[in-house]
């Protein structure tokens, strides 16, 4: 009796084997399945792709007073929240900084820059992040009315090597030179000139007066102001 279940069952696993073996094989198309299948959904044409209309991208329409993103890409841009120079000539006096400068001295510069009309001019953004600047110059600035500006050309148009370095104008010429590139004339160091040093704003001015006795017409206004606020 066991010999004839043997019997049974290894006849049973080999009509089963063939099933198994072509159940694990996989089923690969014919060349006359791709032909219908290229037939049924053939490749567009050159035709039918040029007729494909292209869409346009979407249109953007920047806020007012948001961030010129534009202006920042060419590499100059003023901040957000940050007081504009008086008046129409341009301010013959710029302070050029890093926000990487002792806290003590970007405050006190701040304050001086308020008091004497003066462009706080910053090369780049603080690591590389807009909300970042933005953040600490609205820390520092407070309620003054300070004019804040991104322009990384000024300091190659002052030959700006160090912060901070003060530079006054000596003329409006020269003031108005400042607003443009190096590529449409670049400020003479006859037309400025500038001192470098962690210093405060009054003692910069007074040695540049020193040093150029011909800036003592555009220092010695803002002298007056600074000492008399």
């Amino acid at each position: 009796m066991p010999g004839r279940i043997d019997r049974i069952v290894f006849r049973a696993l080999a009509c089963l084997l063939p099933c198994v073996v072509l159940a694990q094989a996989p089923q690969w198309p014919t060349p006359q399945d791709i032909d219908r299948a290229l037939k049924a959904n053939p490749f567009p044409g050159a035709d039918r792709i040029g007729s494909q209309p292209i869409p346009l991208p979407p249109r953007v329409n920047p806020q007012r007073g948001a961030i010129d993103i534009e202006a920042l890409a060419r590499g100059k841009v003023q901040l957000p929240n940050a007081g504009a120079a008086s008046g129409t000539v341009p301010a013959p006096l710029r302070i050029f900084i890093t926000l990487d400068m002792p806290r003590a001295s970007l405050q006190l510069l701040t304050d001086q820059a308020s008091r004497a009309g003066a462009v706080l001019v910053l090369r780049g953004l603080k690591s590389q992040s807009m909300r970042e600047t933005v953040a600490i110059v609205g820390e520092l600035l407070g309620n003054r009315n300070v004019a804040w500006v991104i322009d990384p050309e000024a300091f190659t148009r002052f030959a700006v090597r160090q912060a901070p370095t003060f530079v006054l104008t000596l003329n409006d010429a020269a003031s108005n030179d400042a607003q443009g590139s190096c590529s449409s004339g670049c400020v003479t160091p006859a037309g400025f000139a500038s001192v470098a040093g962690d210093v405060s704003l009054d003692y910069a001015l007074e040695a540049i007066v020193r040093r150029r006795p011909e800036a003592a017409p555009r220092a010695d206004p803002i002298l007056k102001r600074l000492r008399a606020s």
